[in-house]
């Protein structure tokens, strides 16, 4: 987005009064503290005065729960010892670009939802003197900053994508490889262990609503069977699996924590999408025995925690400079987007959109024991679902 022609936007204000906010919101991805790290050094460059929420947008409105609701984001320990000394909160980062997760972030605070919050925060962000504003998470907390943008329309504002799903189409998101190296070693341990003793795992994976994250590990593991939230077995599909795995000498079959999560909320409350589909292959005549064990392995967030790789931290720099970049061209309401080393760039609000679907040309890989019915249900759940979400606007 083009600021309007003739509007004296804060990228032309003196260096010494240009103060940008950084909102980290959504759930915890490794790379959040090296986009922190990033912009702090990048934005100090520019001779912006770099501040962070501490409880991302939260932080904005009555509804915080601790304070300071700000933090000032300095890159050396030196100055923060001198702002200390003044009475301001202050955080060094120049050393944090390896740090797992990020300090100043929440949960998604879902009351942003609500137009009402949206304006208290925009009094809030006006009243802190704050000219600019970056937005950091996932696709969640790109439709709260393109809500809050018709609050802010004078206003700078960016969007940097940090997410393991990678929602997001047109970018790929900071995380996503991290997630998909530390996810994809536990599933290989899994499936050696599985070769050794003649077992069969069941390993719930991350992946809500397209299972991207799950249908990479899995591919990347070599998992026998890789099962999505977009699919909806028969009893004939069950029934061809169950076999299969019986007639394996091993397997690993990998799913998506969103897989049947309807069905699951209404008939089995409270259990995970592996135990779930355990006890359908169970019932379809998979068993447990002594002498070949059939092990449901629950879900774990501890993907979460890892550090970033030194991809993703490259890439945190360079959407950084993409995006201030932009800012200093007198852009707003853009997002810095990475796919390949000459392809990047930055796109408006206005042209990303929300991907919940996997991509089609991996779907002939979730299948490695030749299950036909199965590769049936596959190739309807694609035409079933629709390719994109659009992102719109909430409240």
């Amino acid at each position: 987005m083009q600021m309007p022609e003739g509007f004296s936007a804060p990228s032309d204000l003196p260096a010494t009064r240009r103060r940008m906010l950084l909102v980290f919101d959504g759930g915890n991805a490794p790379g959040y503290s090296s986009v922190a790290v990033a912009l702090v050094e990048e934005g100090e460059r520019r001779g912006y005065e770099l501040w962070a929420a501490t409880e991302g947008f939260r932080s904005l409105t009555s509804a915080r729960t601790t304070e300071p609701a700000f933090e000032r984001l300095i890159v050396s320990r030196k100055d923060r010892y001198a702002l200390l000394a003044k009475g301001i909160p202050a955080r060094s980062m120049g050393r944090r670009v390896l740090d797992a997760g990020c300090d100043f972030r929440s949960d998604r605070y879902r009351g942003f939802l609500d137009r009402q919050r949206r304006r208290e925060a925009s009094e809030t962000f006006r009243k802190e003197g704050f000219t600019h504003v970056v937005c950091v998470g996932g696709d969640g907390t790109f439709s709260a900053a393109v809500a809050w943008s018709d609050d802010l329309p004078d206003i700078p504002i960016g969007f940097v994508n940090v997410s393991i799903d990678n929602d997001i189409a047109g970018d790929r998101a900071i995380g996503f490889m991290t997630a998909i190296e530390a996810g994809a070693t536990i599933a290989r341990g899994l499936l050696e262990d599985a070769y050794t003793h003649k077992r069969v795992y069941i390993l719930e994976m991350m992946g809500n609503r397209s299972g991207r994250h799950a249908l990479h590990c899995g591919v990347a593991a070599r998992a026998h069977v890789i099962v999505l939230p977009i699919m909806h077995f028969s009893n004939e599909v069950l029934a061809e699996m169950a076999l299969g795995l019986q007639k394996s000498d091993y397997a690993l079959v990998v799913v998506a924590e969103g897989y049947e999560a309807v069905l699951r909320k209404r008939e089995a409350p409270g259990v995970s999408a592996s135990a779930f589909l355990l006890k359908q292959l169970e019932s379809a005549g998979l068993r447990d025995a002594p002498d070949k064990r059939v092990i449901a392995e629950p879900f774990s967030r501890y993907l979460r925690g890892v550090r970033p790789a030194f991809v993703e931290v490259a890439t945190a720099y360079l959407k950084a400079t993409l995006l201030l970049e932009a800012f200093e061209r007198g852009r707003s309401q853009v997002m810095p987007y990475v796919l390949a080393a000459s392809d990047v760039g930055v796109r408006d609000f206005a042209d990303v959109r929300r991907e919940d679907a996997v991509e089609s040309e991996f779907m002939t890989l979730l299948d490695r024991i030749g299950l036909p019915a199965f590769q049936r249900e596959v190739a309807e759940s694609s035409r079933r679902r629709a390719p994109l979400d659009g992102c719109a606007k909430d409240g």
